[in-house]
């Protein structure tokens, strides 16, 4: 996410200038083939969150991108709460709209889906 608020509450600790920052170093000491994950389906993530979010991610114009939904595992603390209730996740029609724009977002930027989460610049 570029959401540093969702960061926040997620519990990463990098932030979205954090990207930038990451992004440009790489490009300055030579890497061309850079890749980010966007996960989608985050707590309070609305589907406007994530299309700001995926605007940032395809306006960084790189060669790869995957974006996938959150899964809950057991024995983490995503799972614990939200069998305590406690956790608020978008719900399955917003999550199945959040990977339909990014399929949408990312062909009309000519990006190719080669699997079910990763998309790529041709060649």
């Amino acid at each position: 996410s570029f959401n540093d608020d969702i960061l926040k509450k997620i519990g990463r600790v990098h932030r979205s200038a954090d990207v930038y920052r990451a992004i440009a170093n790489a490009r300055q000491v030579g890497f061309e083939n850079i890749s980010i994950d966007l996960i989608f389906r985050l707590p309070q993530q609305s589907e406007a969150d994530f299309m700001d979010s995926l605007k940032q991610a395809i306006d960084l114009d790189l060669p790869h991108y995957s974006t996938y939904s959150l899964i809950l595992e057991k024995k983490t603390i995503f799972y614990n709460l939200m069998r305590q209730g406690k956790l608020r996740l978008p719900s399955q029609d917003v999550e199945a709209h959040m990977y339909q724009n990014a399929i949408d977002s990312f062909q009309q930027a000519g990006l190719e889906q080669y699997e079910i989460s990763n998309f790529a610049k041709p060649g």
